[in-house]
């Protein structure tokens, strides 16, 4: 388990003007540095609807804040080719087992 940053207020990124944006990124990568002692390598987008709440100038300003990769929340899993700062994921919120097993499979059907 990793504990990565996640913005400092959790505003929507793409409702930031660029500045505003990139103190949102690096002050949460500061924050848990400070605290943790620990260099903070993942970062993911609040809501992270790529081209709804974040864009590319935000992945942009992850890697320059030193990110290693960024999580989206388009569901799916990371290819070989897939962006490092856009990564899909599975998320775990379903109700029951059945459902979460069955969106386990669709992720594979759909990678």
């Amino acid at each position: 388990m990793e504990i990565g940053a996640h913005t400092v207020r959790h505003p929507i990124l793409k409702g930031l003007s660029p500045e505003r944006a990139r103190e949102e990124i690096v002050g949460s990568k500061q924050a848990l540095e400070e605290l943790l002692g620990e260099t903070i390598g993942l970062f993911a987008y609040p809501n992270g609807k790529a081209g709804v709440d974040y864009e590319q100038i935000h992945a942009d300003l992850a890697k320059e804040a030193g990110f290693v990769a960024a999580a989206s929340t388009r569901a799916g899993v990371l290819t070989p080719e897939g962006d490092l700062f856009h990564i899909p994921r599975f998320t775990p919120w379903d109700r029951g087992n059945l459902r979460f097993g069955l969106r386990l499979c669709k992720n594979l059907l759909t990678s």
